[in-house]
């Protein structure tokens, strides 16, 4: 729960608080082209679909077993 609170926390304030100030507006307005993606990438990364840094974790895992 912590987590989610955290990640809305950091939502609001990088992103509705930069998108209220009317010279941010022509980078805001397009959700479809910014946030969409993005919510679905982060999607593919968490149930795994997507593996980013495999070699890294592979190779930090061999100092853990």
């Amino acid at each position: 729960m912590l987590t989610i609170v955290n990640h809305l926390t950091a939502f609001w304030t990088v992103v509705v608080m930069n998108c209220i100030q009317p010279v941010n507006w022509k980078y805001c307005y397009r959700v479809d082209q910014w946030l969409l993606p993005e919510i679905v990438h982060g999607w593919k990364l968490k149930t795994g679909e997507i593996q980013i840094y495999q070699n890294e974790k592979e190779y930090l895992n061999e100092f853990t077993d």
